[in-house]
C-alpha cells in the first residue's frame, strides 16, 4: 500500500526511508521500486526522493555480464554455495567478512536482508561469480563512502580457477563497477599479511602497495592480531592503466558499467536537497 500524502511538502526523508526499507523486506523489492516511483511523481522537485528513485532501480539487482563470467548479486538462493565457503576454512579465512563462527540462521537472515538492501543503506555490495552454470567465487565492496568516495574491495576466487582469466573478468568487472557505477575515487584493499600471492597478484591489475597496518584486526581463530597489506588504486591509475583499458575494450561487458556517475557525496547518510 503506497500512503497518500496530502501536503504539498514533501514528508520527512528518514521516515520515507525507514517506510521503504519495511516495504522492501516485507513485500518485496517490485513493490519499493513502485512506491517511490509515485513518491517522484507527486514531488518532482525533490531531489533526495529522485536519489532514492535511482538507488531502486532494477539495474542495481541485474547481474553483470563480462567476458566469461556473470556477477550475480547474492541473495537467499546462493545460499548453498556460500555456505560451502564457509565450511572450507582456508578458503573462509582469507576472507574477513566470513566469520568463524557463523552460523546457517545467521548466514540467510544476512542473505535475505541484503538482498533487497540499497547500497547507499547498506554500504556495501556482494556477487557470486559464475563460469557458465558454475559458482566460483565471490566478490565484495564495504565499507562503501561516498563522501570519501572510497571502498574496500575484498574477492575469493575458489580453487582451480584462480588461476584462470576469470579472476581478470572478476577484477575488471568489480573495478568498472566501483569507478563508474558507484562513481568511488580509489579502491582499498586489506588482505591478511600471510596472504601475500592475492596482493601480489592486484600490483599486478596496478594497484599499488601503501604499507602494513600492524596488529590491524584480531583472527579469532588463531587468539592473535593480524597485521594487513593496504594496498589501493585510484581512479586515475585505473583509467590510463593500459593493460586493464585493453582487457576490458576487448571483452563483452554490461553497458550498465561503461556510464561513470558521481554521487551526492552526502550519499549514505542522508539525501539531502
Amino acid at each position: 500500500m503506497i500512503p497518500e500524502f496530502n501536503s504539498q511538502v514533501p514528508p520527512q526523508l528518514d521516515a520515507i526511508q525507514a517506510w521503504l526499507s519495511r516495504l522492501r523486506s516485507q513485500q518485496g523489492l517490485a513493490k519499493a521500486q513502485e512506491a517511490v516511483i509515485h513518491l517522484t511523481r507527486k514531488f518532482p522537485n525533490s531531489l533526495s526522493l529522485q536519489a532514492l528513485r535511482d538507488w531502486h532501480d532494477p539495474v542495481w539487482w541485474k547481474p553483470i555480464e563480462f567476458g566469461a563470467i556473470r556477477m550475480e548479486r547474492r541473495g537467499p538462493k546462493h545460499f548453498e554455495f556460500l555456505w560451502s565457503l564457509v565450511l572450507q576454512k582456508d578458503f573462509a579465512r582469507k576472507l574477513k567478512n566470513l566469520p568463524a563462527d557463523l552460523t546457517p540462521k545467521d548466514l540467510m537472515f544476512v542473505l535475505t536482508n541484503e538482498s533487497t538492501a540499497i547500497i547507499p543503506e547498506s554500504r556495501s555490495i556482494t556477487w557470486i561469480i559464475f563460469k557458465d552454470m558454475q559458482p566460483i567465487g565471490i566478490s565484495m565492496f564495504v565499507n562503501i563512502n561516498f563522501t570519501n568516495r572510497t571502498a574496500e574491495q575484498i574477492m575469493g576466487i575458489m580453487p582451480g580457477y584462480d588461476n584462470s582469466f576469470s579472476v581478470a573478468d572478476a577484477y575488471f568487472s568489480s573495478l568498472l563497477f566501483a569507478y563508474n557505477c558507484l562513481g568511488l575515487n580509489k579502491v582499498q584493499g586489506m588482505i591478511y599479511d600471510n596472504n601475500e600471492s592475492a596482493a601480489t597478484l592486484q600490483q599486478r591489475f596496478g594497484f599499488q602497495r601503501e604499507g602494513y597496518l600492524r596488529q590491524g584486526v584480531w583472527n579469532d581463530e588463531e587468539q592473535r592480531y593480524k597485521d594487513l597489506i593496504l594496498i589501493s588504486l585510484l581512479y586515475e591509475e585505473f583509467a590510463i592503466n593500459r593493460f586493464i583499458q585493453r582487457y576490458i575494450g576487448r571483452e563483452e561487458r554490461s553497458a550498465f558499467l561503461m556510464h561513470r556517475q558521481l554521487w551526492p557525496r552526502s550519499t549514505g547518510s542522508r539525501f539531502r536537497e
